[in-house]
């Protein structure tokens, strides 16, 4: 399914969950109405934030296996009480797309196909292709890393970048093409800077194929 066609698909979940929810606040009183400002005010900012499209399709198809992705994403967002809106939604759906655990608590949509189950790599270049306005942490297989959004820009563009290999006055010089291309196997966000454990993905490959033969890697 082309991105075009998701952006599509999601659009209309999103404008039957926003269209539920509006039919639903309309049973309640104007004192209720009031304690649930904040309810409201999150939804309908996520949903129009969401129905831009602006999301990455891997998102987008991991939230329409709910019944009421809009329900899924606000109920995250508010946990995390943030106020950089844009970054925050992007933890919130990195988070949810991430741990995969959502299914447990929220009910799924029967009607729904998965589009794709293979097992999907997010590179460090997509990372910060998605995030391009924060600061970022990379814990990589080489050493440390930190990148303002200037030098996230510099190795987008093949430039090397300054990292150390565990202590600040062991300083070293780290290539785009040694970075970019390694898998995010964890991050979070805090304080606004992206926390990243990247793996070289060949290496990632050869511990999944190994976890699945049942082989104990020395």
């Amino acid at each position: 399914m082309e991105r075009e066609q998701i952006i599509e698909a999601f659009q209309k979940k999103l404008d039957e969950c926003w269209n539920n929810y509006m039919y639903t606040l309309g049973r309640y009183s104007k004192e209720s109405l009031i304690k649930m400002s904040e309810e409201i005010t999150a939804t309908r900012f996520l949903y129009n934030e969401l129905h831009g499209g602006g999301y990455p399709e891997d998102y987008m198809e991991y939230l329409m296996r709910f019944a009421n992705p809009l329900e899924v994403v606000r109920d995250q967002w508010l946990s995390e009480r943030n106020i950089d809106f844009s970054e925050e939604l992007n933890h919130a759906l990195w988070f949810l797309f991430d741990k995969g655990d959502a299914e447990q608590f929220y009910a799924l949509d029967p009607g729904y196909t998965p589009i794709d189950e293979t097992n999907k790599i997010v590179t460090v270049r997509e990372f910060i292709e998605r995030h391009p306005c924060t600061n970022l942490e990379i814990m990589s297989p080489g050493g440390y890393v930190c990148l303002t959004p200037e030098k996230a820009q510099m190795l987008l563009s093949s430039q090397s970048i300054m990292g150390n290999a565990g202590h600040p006055d062991y300083v070293m010089d780290v290539t785009a093409d040694e970075i970019l291309n390694q898998k995010v196997s964890d991050a979070n966000f805090s304080d606004g800077t992206w926390y990243m454990l990247s793996v070289c993905i060949q290496e990632a490959e050869q511990n999944q194929n190994s976890f699945e033969q049942g082989v104990t890697m020395c």
